[in-house]
């Protein structure tokens, strides 16, 4: 089978040894003796080559490799496996190199990487089994890192809050495991073995400290649907134990009165949040967005300010709206032409249908030979030279639509109010929101609105994420004449530069042209009459363009900067992925600087966690600011961790001041990429400095912050917001990470006004324009805040960045400032000298919507 392999590799005829080596090696069980005993002389790369591409190896190795099931291979012996790694030395050079520690190299996982490393072999297993291989790749790389750890444990018990059980490492290479509870791909819970089982003390031995409990919450699952749980070891990877199901039913672990007293309290704050909305609280009301229906009828788009003053036509604006009709029915184009004739302050619009099946053409022939402002096309084809001709007109805009939404009666009212903004901008989008009907059954019954999609400022990062923007908002035409120019410049084949798909690249190509303006307010509504193969939620709106389709279009900064789309461990729910940059420099020298006064055992936690996951362990400068410790288990564990080149310790005996002991980190750095960390914070991201290094490499990033988590993994940091109780606030606190409104916050990389010092990552570079952090009024709170604050000011952008995802047990070393008198008169007084620093930088935060409330804790509510 195929061509010899390159080089020496398998040449020649195979002998009775090479046959039984080969067998070993591929399907992972000794040959039949008879096959030996009676074989033929062959080539032996036409041996491999079919053992390569034959089911047995696809259903016994592979498969077993992609479910996380025992090998076959696993069964041999340390000198069955070192024979086939002296066998591989002779037989086929060039394969996966052995790397790390010697012991690993008679391993299972070192064997299979060896053999299918070499290029010859991954082809043949690649061409006979596709995706299976690459699949199979992924989980020998994780089998690899596991090394010679032998680990031992189960998960025993899960409840509705809990999840317990033991593990420990047989070898003693590990002797506290930070352990992962998965869900599939997606991690549920975190924990550290660190509990006393005198059970398993008992029949292992060793210390006995492996027990964990793990908080969770099974309730963002489907009730009564079964959960398969699974346990990991964090920094390898392996699976240990058997899976656990869980049966997710409150039934079983609740009593009637149990569910009785839940059943009541459930309908009592529903009662009291329907109490606060009568009409005379509505001034200052926040509407929760389980009730956002109930908003949409309270709170109606108001006319923009121009109508106030003017009963004329407003500021001059000529609106063709394209409505794209492919898969809407001839009720959709009905719908939202009529929307069309209902807009207020008499605009001056025409619309184009365009394209359709015969009856939606009919429709639409019928209302144009009404009303002379409709015209049908018959497909995207035609509306170019449209465009061209509007382009000609400076006051020409082009609104995108598609069949069945819905305008506003003051939808372009608004857009005349943004378009006459200064300076000028490109490209006009609102919010939107979704209608449907109660019951299908009874049509006439009244609709309600669902799914609000509440947009922000236009921001670049999101969109490689999520198309921030949508698929209906208007441009000028001018400008789209030369969005359509740059696309055609980098096509992509069969694909119109004004259909549905493309509109992601539309938006990157208008926003290369001139600024993007966000109405905020929901001027568009989708009915249930558009088309009827897209998603009803947000969904539809995750980005889906190939990076390398992207590329020409994006910021001049971004130019040559390679970047992928990965997806999300921590809300695997979800279907958006999160964006890592690669960096050019991997190897480069990134300095985490921790302060820490006793609490040994977070340290090392800390510690621990950021050398298993990092891509890059031999780069790290992990420096421990002492900040007079004199627990002698600190103590020790610093001089140990010094001594094996783990970290270094600066000693600095002074009372506790958080940016003097950061400045002074910062001095003490090797490296030109800093990263502030708390020493009770514990890494869950494979990779994060990778992660961390090509963010930091952009040059329009001045500082980068991480997604926290609470213990039960809710979460704790998603960005710092302004204007949360007149002041500041964490985004998203205690929500879920896979919430559904995570896609617009807490799970989307973006721009945010500041991120919390706990994770706080920078160049060196920018440390030293800014300045440090603020020593003299802002010692222990609020110096992030400030920081981050004149990062903005210097031009750059704060990113919060939810590929790195952290735990951190908040104030587990400090404690919290309310708990404390002294405490908490400091943190006012810093308060107060924060706002003589900033006096008008709380009002608001520019970087979130302006009907969300800030006054409400955890639920996202709506003024």
């Amino acid at each position: 089978m195929g061509e010899p392999l390159v080089g020496d590799g398998l040449a020649g005829l195979a002998s009775a040894d090479d046959l039984a080596q080969l067998y070993r090696l591929f399907l992972g069980r000794a040959a039949e003796p008879g096959v030996l005993a009676g074989a033929q002389p062959r080539p032996l790369h036409e041996l491999a080559g079919e053992m390569a591409a034959s089911d047995e190896i696809n259903q016994c190795v592979l498969h077993a490799l992609v479910q996380q099931r025992p090998l076959p291979h696993q069964a041999f012996d340390d000198t069955v496996l070192n024979g086939l790694a002296d066998w591989l030395d002779a037989h086929l050079p060039g394969g996966g190199e052995s790397q790390g520690d010697p012991a690993l190299r008679g391993t299972t996982a070192a064997v299979l990487s060896r053999l299918y490393g070499h290029p010859q072999v991954a082809r043949w297993l690649l061409a006979a089994h596709g995706s299976l291989f690459t699949q199979a790749l992924v989980e020998l790389a994780a089998l690899r890192r596991a090394g010679p750890h032998r680990f031992d444990g189960k998960i025993e018990f899960a409840n509705r809050d809990f999840i317990s059980g033991w593990a420990l490492d047989l070898s003693g290479r590990q002797t506290r495991l930070q352990l992962e509870v998965r869900r599939g791909d997606q991690v549920v819970a975190s924990a550290l073995a660190v509990s006393f089982r005198p059970d398993i003390h008992q029949r292992l031995g060793g210390h006995g400290l492996v027990g964990f409990r793990a908080r969770w919450h099974p309730a963002r699952f489907t009730p009564g649907e079964s959960i398969e749980l699974r346990l990991h070891d964090a920094s390898t990877g392996a699976l240990i134990g058997a899976p656990y199901r869980y049966a997710n039913s409150c039934v079983d672990q609740l009593t009637v009165a149990q569910l009785l007293a839940k059943e009541f309290d459930e309908i009592k704050q529903r009662l009291d949040a329907l109490a606060g909305m009568v009409p005379q609280a509505l001034g200052y009301a926040a509407f929760p967005l389980a009730h956002f229906d109930l908003y949409r009828r309270v709170r109606r788009v108001p006319p923009p300010p121009w109508m106030a003053v003017s009963a004329a036509d407003g500021p001059p604006l000529h609106t063709t709206v394209l409505i794209d009709a492919e898969g809407a029915g001839p009720q959709a184009v009905r719908l939202s032409i009529e929307r069309l004739r209902e807009q207020h302050a008499r605009p001056h619009w025409q619309a184009c249908v365009v394209g359709g099946d015969p009856a939606v053409r009919e429709a639409a022939s019928a209302l144009a030979a009404a009303d002379p402002r409709i015209t049908v096309l018959p497909s995207l084809e035609e509306a170019g030279p449209l465009t061209l001709a509007l382009a000609s007109k400076p006051d020409a805009w082009l609104l995108l639509l598609q069949a069945g939404e819905l305008l506003d009666a003051h939808a372009l009212a608004w857009l005349a109010q943004a378009a006459a903004q200064v300076p000028a901008p490109c490209l006009v989008y609102w919010d939107e929101d979704r209608v449907e009907h109660r019951g299908k059954a009874l049509p006439q019954r009244q609709a309600r609105h669902v799914d609000p999609i509440l947009r922000s400022a236009f921001d670049a990062d999101a969109m490689l994420e999520l198309n921030v923007v949508g698929t209906s908002f208007a441009a000028r035409a001018a400008a789209v004449a030369d969005a359509l120019a740059a696309l055609a410049r980098h096509p992509r084949d069969g694909i119109h530069p004004l259909a549905r798909d493309e509109r992601e690249r539309l938006v990157w190509a208008l926003h290369g042209l001139g600024r993007l303006s966000h109405v905020p307010h929901f001027l568009l509504t989708r009915s249930e009459q558009t088309a009827a193969d897209e998603p009803l939620g947000a969904s539809r709106l995750v980005a889906r363009i190939e990076p390398a389709a992207l590329q020409p279009l994006l910021p001049t900064a971004w130019q040559g900067r390679a970047w992928q789309r990965q997806p999300d461990a921590i809300a695997g729910g979800l279907p958006k992925p999160v964006v890592h940059w690669q960096p050019r420099a991997p190897e480069a020298v990134l300095s985490v600087l921790i302060p820490t006064r006793d609490h040994g055992e977070l340290v090392r936690q800390c510690v621990d966690s950021l050398r298993a996951l990092a891509a890059q362990a031999q780069a790290l400068d992990i420096v421990i600011a002492d900040n007079g410790s004199t627990d002698a288990s600190t103590l020790s564990y610093l001089a140990e961790a010094q001594a094996g080149g783990r970290l270094r310790v600066l000693r600095i005996d002074e009372p506790f001041n958080w940016s003097r002991l950061n400045n002074r980190l910062a001095e003490a750095a090797h490296g030109d990429r800093l990263l502030f960390l708390n020493n009770d914070t514990c890494m869950l991201t494979r990779g994060w400095d990778h992660a961390l290094r090509g963010l930091l490499e952009r040059p329009d990033v001045g500082a980068v912050g991480a997604r926290l988590l609470y213990e039960d993994l809710s979460i704790q940091h998603a960005g710092i917001v302004f204007g949360f109780e007149g002041f500041v606030g964490h985004e998203a606190v205690e929500r879920q990470p896979d919430d559904p409104q995570a896609l617009f916050d807490s799970q989307l990389t973006r721009q945010v006004s500041g991120v919390t010092g706990a994770f706080l990552a920078c160049r060196r570079d920018v440390f030293a324009s800014v300045g440090g952090f603020d020593d003299e009024r802002l010692g222990v709170t609020f110096n992030d805040v400030d920081w981050c604050l004149r990062v903005t000011q210097a031009g750059l952008k704060v990113l919060y960045a939810p590929a790195l995802s952290l735990v951190h047990y908040e104030s587990k070393s400090r404690g919290f400032d309310f708990m404390n008198l002294a405490k908490q008169q400091r943190a006012d007084h810093e308060r107060e000298q924060l706002l003589q620093k900033h006096p008008a930088a709380f009002a608001a935060d520019p970087f979130r919507h302006p009907a969300i409330s800030g006054w409400v804790h955890g639920e996202k509510s709506l003024n």
